[in-house]
């Protein structure tokens, strides 16, 4: 998936779906990182794209926070 479709699709969700998103893609870059430690993983790509994710969604989370204390 390319960046701006993520991006449109994460900023399409509410909140407790991007919690959701949130906790699913950190379990999965924890699953990913112990298949990486026991060499269970060829590739090193499911780690970097699991970490952008997860900046990703906080960033959006972020965005959200300020705009709400701005508005206030």
């Amino acid at each position: 998936m390319k960046k701006r479709d993520e991006l449109e699709e994460l900023r399409g969700m509410s909140d407790p779906e991007l919690t959701t998103a949130l906790h699913d893609t950190r379990q999965s870059l924890f699953q990913n990182r112990v298949r990486f430690a026991t060499r269970n993983l060829d590739s090193i790509t499911p780690l970097h794209e699991a970490k952008r994710r997860v900046v990703r969604i906080l960033t959006i989370v972020r965005e959200r926070e300020l705009v709400a204390e701005a508005a206030e």
